[in-house]
């Protein structure tokens, strides 16, 4: 038993921290040339507002529920809230593991391979491939509301997640949730370890190739960032 200004306070930090990263992207983004960093700041900012509509989207169900004790059977008899708020888990819970990995890829050509005009990607492109993880992680989230595995109730009672019974719907939805995962983390780790050590053999170059690698440098600290992160969340929950 904890007190529901525990929740309400988390949810209040990784919003106003979220509104906070938001403008700092934003206001990198307008600043720039550089087509590189403008793609990484595309795939950063659909991290971040994919981020924070979690937050919102989540602690609107879960911090009411710690303050007033609802019954979730008299409240949502229909089961629709429950569905809503494990589709929303799901949802934004692939989101950042598959943005994460989209990003260290690509990183991963952009530094190894800087001269290949396929490498480059325009603000356009990056959006694109920021709404197919959106389409994906959507689709995946609805599978239970067609038919495949089902979401229910989760201790405490106050959020719901995919059903972890041996039966074969709900074992083949928790596959497809967690290998994409996990392989999105795994991949994250390897084009970044390959990343960060091409930079370190180059980064000692002359003057105009230090101040292009001091940028990228700086991309790959947020990147290992977010990985590490991610890593600590998701990977025990995954396997």
């Amino acid at each position: 038993i904890t007190s529901p200004w525990f929740s309400t306070t988390f949810a209040l930090i990784g919003l106003c921290s979220n509104l906070f990263a938001l403008c700092v992207v934003l206001s990198s983004s307008r600043k720039l040339s550089s087509q590189a960093r403008s793609s990484f700041l595309v795939f950063l900012c659909g991290l971040v507002v994919t981020d924070f509509m979690g937050l919102l989207v989540t602690a609107s169900v879960i911090v009411p529920y710690h303050f007033i004790k609802f019954t979730w059977a008299r409240v949502d008899p229909g089961c629709h809230l429950c569905n809503f708020l494990g589709f929303s888990m799901v949802f934004f819970g692939q989101c950042p593991l598959l943005l994460g990995a989209t990003m260290a890829s690509e990183r991963f050509f952009g530094i190894n391979h800087p001269f290949s005009r396929s490498t480059s990607i325009s603000k356009r492109r990056a959006w694109s491939i920021v709404g197919l993880v959106w389409g994906f992680s959507c689709l995946l989230g609805l599978l239970p509301v067609l038919g495949l595995g089902r979401y229910t109730l989760q201790y405490p009672g106050s959020w719901c997640f995919l059903t972890l019974l041996p039966d074969t719907g709900n074992v083949v939805f928790c596959l497809l949730f967690a290998l994409p995962g996990i392989f999105s983390v795994l991949l994250s780790f390897i084009f970044n370890t390959v990343s960060v050590v091409t930079l370190c053999r180059v980064y000692h170059d002359r003057e105009s190739v230090q101040r292009r690698r001091d940028s990228e440098v700086e991309m790959m600290v947020q990147l290992v960032g977010i990985m590490i992160i991610a890593t600590i969340c998701w990977m025990p929950l995954l396997v």
